[in-house]
């Protein structure tokens, strides 16, 4: 174990109520929890009721990142660095224990914004850095941090606030994201409401799923946006592209794979986008969008085979919560594409995420 995963260690003993330097004696495992679709947490409930909480590497695959040895203790404040840490906190009834998060003025949540509004949740960032200042004058007994940083976090560990390395984000399969629920419901003592809100989110998304099995429509879909001057592609192991495969399409760029965005040159993006039935993206606007925001007002787009067929949809992530509470909504998300392909209009459709783009610029119907 390197340095600084043993701080960790003994940080989150100390918010557990242990000695500060005292290690937990080593326990036998009485059961182990293992997720069924998440591949960055495991978790060990010991004879003594304390927890081992392993977090995995999703960018190094089979090294660890962090280990937790979790004596159970009720909670009276915590921090989340990111946006995607609310909903688990919403969905556990523990929003009360957050004082302090990360990127406040980009919570979508009506609850949160009002508490962000009245002072009682602090925003932990300055533009796009985490305040340390900010953090340490909110005190959380926890903090739930990005895996990375590094040694950035030992401030935080010495002044005995422990920090939790949370990695949802890069697991690629959209149930594996909402399952690391459970790591939040050990850390917070709810363990058993953590296992029945995943329980009915994979029944329902199940559910969709398998109604369009085996009904492939052999269209084809993929996500893709500008980055810089060239095209951003959702690799073929993406969350995305799972959710594309259970909505009974297939997902166009399913031949790569990569830990983060495909990127290609126009030239590239042009030819292998000109053959595929579908284009999805997500934006950010305020205003109504339009077809120069999807083409990013390059007329050469104007002739790929989505746009002539009017086969366009998008999330607009500045009016819908894609980066927050659609994270617990994989099913919403799966719905809304098995819609997209399928053609239902919006009138009839209950679309919540994404949504076909013609269904908001109603000359393209016509």
């Amino acid at each position: 174990m390197n340095r600084l995963i043993l701080v960790f260690f003994v940080a989150l003993c100390a918010c557990g109520g242990s000695k500060p330097n005292e290690r937990l004696a080593d326990q036998p495992v009485i059961r182990t929890v293992k997720p069924d679709y998440a591949k960055g947490f495991s978790i060990d409930v010991l004879a003594d009721s304390t927890r081992r909480i392993v977090l995995m590497n999703l960018e190094a695959p089979g090294e660890t990142l962090q280990v937790i040895h979790w004596k159970r203790k009720p909670l009276s404040s915590i921090g989340c660095l990111s946006t995607t840490h609310i909903p688990f906190l919403l969905a556990l009834e523990k929003l009360d224990l957050l004082k302090g998060a990360g990127f406040a003025d980009r919570l979508r949540d009506s609850v949160v914004t009002a508490k962000v509004n009245s002072g009682a949740i602090q925003n932990l960032t300055a533009g796009n850095e985490l305040d340390p200042e900010v953090v340490f004058a909110v005190n959380p007994e926890i903090l739930f941090v990005y895996p990375f940083g590094g040694a950035g976090y030992e401030k935080f560990l010495q002044r005995g606030i422990g920090c939790v390395q949370v990695s949802e984000y890069l697991e690629r399969h959209p149930l594996g994201r909402a399952e690391w629920i459970k790591v939040f419901g050990a850390l917070l003592q709810c363990e058993q409401k953590a296992d029945s809100i995943f329980h009915s989110i994979e029944t329902e998304y199940m559910r969709i799923r398998d109604n369009n099995k085996g009904l492939s429509t052999g269209k084809t879909m993929f996500l893709a946006s500008m980055d810089g001057d060239r095209w951003a592609v959702s690799p073929a192991n993406s969350f995305i592209a799972q959710l594309i495969e259970d909505a009974g399409a297939t997902y166009h760029f399913r031949d790569s794979t990569s830990t983060g965005n495909v990127v290609l040159s126009f030239e590239s993006f042009f030819m292998a986008a000109g053959k595929a039935d579908f284009w999805g993206k997500i934006i950010y606007t305020e205003e109504e969008p339009t077809l120069q925001v999807f083409t990013e007002n390059d007329s050469r787009l104007l002739s790929l085979a989505p746009v002539l067929n009017r086969h366009l949809f998008y999330c607009n992530a500045l009016r819908d919560d894609y980066h927050g509470q659609a994270l617990l909504e994989p099913h919403v998300l799966l719905n809304d594409l098995v819609g997209i392909v399928s053609e239902q209009p919006d009138s009839t459709f209950n679309y919540r995420y994404f949504r076909p783009w013609k269904s908001y610029n109603p000359k393209l119907a016509e």
